[in-house]
């Protein structure tokens, strides 16, 4: 069980990684620089067989005492609590990887049983985000309660082998206002869209843009952590990340950003966050990023692109299908 703040990466992580598919925000130094900016401790815990690393999972350990304004401090642990295993930086992707020859219950019950180890009688249980239906039974067994929670949406952009395809797969008005939006934004000489991969970016402007999406997800009990700097740049460095930014080109303002986190066969659209209109944004970009990342994604072959959960109506506008997903509370076991 590895702390990304204080541990260093470990000699196999890059291979872990490539075996696994796991994404950019995997690489141990978007890890470590998301850890530092929690308010819980960031655990990452390795499962071997021997010598052959086999399973990896990506937690958060909630307890008390908590830190409601505070960030986790190196070394510090809540005495009481569980674990939410979640996807690094994100609940809308799956915090866990096991090798295919592993039995899920059998990895399920070892992290269980490696995490009350770990951490001591204060380790009551664990949450997993993010399981599908058929991963239930099989990852609380036999104790438990699951909760259906909102779907993740996929394109399966490997139906297609040219963006018109994809166009032709859509309602009559869905395709007719795409065909709109891009070429209104295409007309309009004031805007820039910038895509870049493996980016140096000014993460000043970027973290400006990004609170405007913050601030509908923010709570009043514990407020939302903003997106740190550092975590963006960072994330937007790594070789496998593609930064989308809009701008005006006649102030150089920023209007709008996104990242994608690329992958050999299921990219993923991770974040997106643009100006209010009555702050300068523009309507529409949503529209026109998401077509132009569903066409990056045909030209390149990939099987499909995930977008997230929320905004059901207008992902399943653009050709998104559902994928129920459950979260799911286990007691940890002392026998």
């Amino acid at each position: 069980m590895l702390d990304p703040r204080t541990d260093p990466e470990p000699a196999y992580w890059d291979d872990l990684r490539t075996q696994a598919g796991l994404r950019a925000d995997w690489a141990w130094p978007v890890l470590a620089v998301q850890a530092w900016g929690a308010r819980t401790p960031q655990l990452v815990t390795v499962l071997f067989d021997g010598a052959e690393p086999v399973a990896a999972v990506n937690a958060g350990w909630l307890g008390l005492p908590a830190g409601r304004f505070s960030f986790a401090r190196a070394g510090s642990r809540p005495r009481l609590g569980a674990l939410h295993v979640r996807g690094p930086g994100s609940a809308a992707v799956p915090g866990w990887w096991s090798a295919e020859h592993v039995p899920l219950a059998e990895f399920a019950d070892a992290y269980t049983r490696a995490a009350r180890a770990a951490l001591g009688p204060g380790a009551l249980g664990v949450v997993w985000r993010q399981v599908r239906p058929d991963q239930v039974d099989q990852i609380k067994h036999r104790v438990g309660k699951a909760l259906t929670t909102e779907p993740l949406w996929t394109i399966h952009t490997g139906r297609w082998t040219d963006r018109e395809q994809w166009l032709m797969a859509l309602s009559r008005s869905r395709r007719s206002n795409l065909r709109g939006i891009v070429k209104r934004m295409t007309a309009d000489d004031n805007l820039e869209v910038r895509v870049q991969t493996g980016a140096v970016i000014d993460d000043r402007p970027v973290a400006e843009v990004m609170r405007w999406n913050d601030a509908k997800y923010g709570g009043a009990l514990i407020p939302r952590v903003r997106v740190l700097g550092g975590y963006l740049r960072e994330l937007s460095a790594q070789p496998d990340v593609r930064s989308y930014s809009y701008l005006d080109r006649s102030t150089g303002r920023l209007l709008a950003f996104g990242h994608v986190l690329d992958h050999p066969q299921r990219p993923v659209v991770r974040s997106w966050s643009q100006l209010p209109r009555d702050r300068g944004g523009i309507r529409d970009l949503y529209f026109h990023h998401l077509a132009s990342v569903v066409g990056w994604s045909i030209d390149e072959g990939r099987l499909g692109l995930e977008l997230g959960k929320g905004k059901s109506r207008e992902k399943e506008s653009l050709g998104a299908e559902p994928t129920e997903q459950v979260a799911l509370a286990v007691p940890t076991r002392w026998w």
